[in-house]
C-alpha cells in the first residue's frame, strides 16, 4: 500500500502550525501521540519517508521551544502561522516537507504532488521549480525518460 503523501504532508503543516500558535500545548507526550498517530495511520511508509517525517517532529520542538519562550523580543509574525514557522528556523523546517513531497512525486504522481513540489521548492530554495511546466508536461517528459 502506498503512502497518502497530501494527507501526511497535512498533518504535518498542521503539527507546525499548532506548535507555533499554542506551543503549551505540546509536551514530550504530545509529540509522541502525534508521532504514533502519523506512523499508525501512514500505510507503507517506509525509511526515507519516516527519516523526514522524524525530521519534521524535530523541527517542530525547536519551534515550540522557540515560541514558548516569554518575553523574548521577536520580529512580528503577521498572524500567519508560516511566518511564525520561518521565524522560528527558517527553510530548515520546509526542508523535509519537500522531500516528502518530491518521494511522492516520485512514487505515486499526481497534479496535487506536483503543485506541493512546486510551492515547498520555492519556500526552501527561493527560485521557482519547473517555471512553465504544468503536470501534464512534466508527465510526458517523465514517460519520455
Amino acid at each position: 500500500m502506498t503512502v497518502d503523501y497530501l494527507s501526511l504532508l497535512r498533518r504535518i503543516d498542521e503539527l507546525y502550525e499548532s506548535v507555533v500558535t499554542e506551543p503549551q500545548r505540546w509536551s514530550d507526550a504530545a509529540f509522541a501521540d502525534w508521532s504514533e498517530d502519523t506512523f499508525g495511520t501512514a500505510d507503507g511508509i517506509d525509511k526515507a519517508e519516516a527519516r523526514e517525517v522524524r525530521r519534521c517532529l524535530r523541527a517542530a520542538g525547536k519551534l515550540r521551544a522557540f515560541w514558548s519562550v516569554d518575553g523574548v523580543t521577536r520580529p512580528p509574525d503577521v498572524g500567519d502561522w508560516r511566518t511564525r514557522v520561518d521565524i522560528g528556523l527558517g527553510i530548515s523546517a520546509w526542508r523535509p516537507t519537500l522531500a516528502i513531497a518530491q518521494i511522492g512525486l516520485e512514487r505515486a504522481p499526481s497534479e496535487e504532488l506536483f503543485d506541493e513540489v512546486r510551492a515547498r521548492f520555492r519556500v526552501v530554495n527561493s527560485e521557482v521549480w519547473m517555471d512553465g511546466i504544468d503536470y501534464e508536461t512534466w508527465v510526458s517528459q517523465q514517460q519520455s525518460r
